[in-house]
């Protein structure tokens, strides 16, 4: 079942939930971990005056714990509006962000996110 259609939801099912999975989810998962955690450094790197590259990485990783969360049907258009979010926003925030020591961690979270996307989408979205 999936998280949308539940309405209490226990804090240890979404404990759960964050954890790894197996099978071709283990991959899935690994991606987001990986996105995830670049985006949060990517974000931190930001200086003050870089709101929306700020904005922007935090936005790529909350997306990713949403889509590890698996809040969507996998074939509903929010999980792929959510993935390519999580492909296209890193690289928008390489591109925008004055931090040039971020950039190169940028684009790797964009790449991550990109396989993600792709292989999300050829296993479980096309049916």
């Amino acid at each position: 079942m999936y998280l949308a259609q539940q309405i209490n939801i226990p804090m240890n099912e979404i404990i759960a939930r964050l954890a790894p999975r197996s099978g071709v989810e283990l991959l899935y998962d690994i991606c987001l971990y990986i996105v995830f955690f670049l985006c949060l450094i990517v974000m931190f790197m930001q200086s003050d005056k870089q709101l929306v590259p700020t904005i922007l990485a935090g936005l790529v990783g909350a997306l990713a714990v949403i889509a590890k969360l698996n809040v969507f049907d996998p074939k509903a258009f929010g999980s792929l509006v959510i993935n390519a979010t999580i492909f296209v926003f890193p690289i928008i925030v390489a591109g925008i962000t004055k931090a040039k020591r971020s950039q190169p961690l940028a684009i790797i979270a964009g790449v991550f996110g990109g396989v993600y996307f792709f292989m999300f989408w050829f296993i479980s979205q096309r049916g």
